[in-house]
């Protein structure tokens, strides 16, 4: 009886045991990735201080070669959107396999040019706002911007289409320019 009993702690030692490494190794992951994600960002705010957006767009636990865990993340920093000509880059960081250096930054709006028509994707805010003003069908936000250098773009998505919404207060009205996925100016209307 005295066995049974001995065999039994022993058991249930063993599964605490087991329950606490997990335990650990799920918190260790948690304190981990909530590190990484605060360190990116403070890392994007502290070199890009002028910038509108921050933000993580994604991120994955990734094991090395070697059996060592990693974050891989992407992070996204948007410069310019009150402007005519915004800007973005994605950056990527490998946390913590490459002591927190983050990979080529990839520029991926700027130049203050899209594309339009066909094989064409307007796939981000900053290049509705580029397309609402530059792309055929655009001459009279084009001259509304020029005219008035305290109008502001406003972004939303609509069914599929890019809503571009451009105001200025010295102005006294403004324009909502609707822009399909391919970059083609769908509607120009006063507002």
């Amino acid at each position: 009886m005295q066995h049974r009993r001995l065999v039994i702690y022993i058991f249930c030692l063993i599964v605490i045991a087991i329950l606490i490494a997990g335990g650990m190794e799920f918190y260790k992951t948690k304190v981990l990735s909530d590190d990484a994600r605060t360190y990116v960002l403070e890392d994007l705010r502290a070199t890009n201080p002028n910038a509108d957006v921050v933000e993580i767009l994604s991120w994955e636990s990734k094991t090395n070669d070697a059996g060592g865990q990693y974050f891989l993340i992407k992070a996204r920093v948007s410069e310019g959107m009150n402007t005519p000509c915004p800007k973005r880059t994605h950056y990527t960081y490998y946390y913590p396999a490459q002591n927190f250096v983050p990979g080529t930054p990839e520029r991926v709006v700027y130049g203050c040019s899209v594309c339009g028509g066909a094989g064409c994707v307007i796939a981000f805010p900053e290049e509705a706002i580029i397309a609402s003003h530059t792309n055929s069908g655009s001459s009279s936000i084009d001259a509304f911007i020029a005219r008035y250098t305290d109008a502001v773009p406003a972004v939303t998505e609509e069914g599929g289409n890019w809503i571009v919404t451009w105001t200025s207060a010295a102005a006294g009205y403004g324009y909502r320019v609707e822009i399909a996925q391919n970059g083609e100016i769908r509607g120009v209307n006063s507002v």
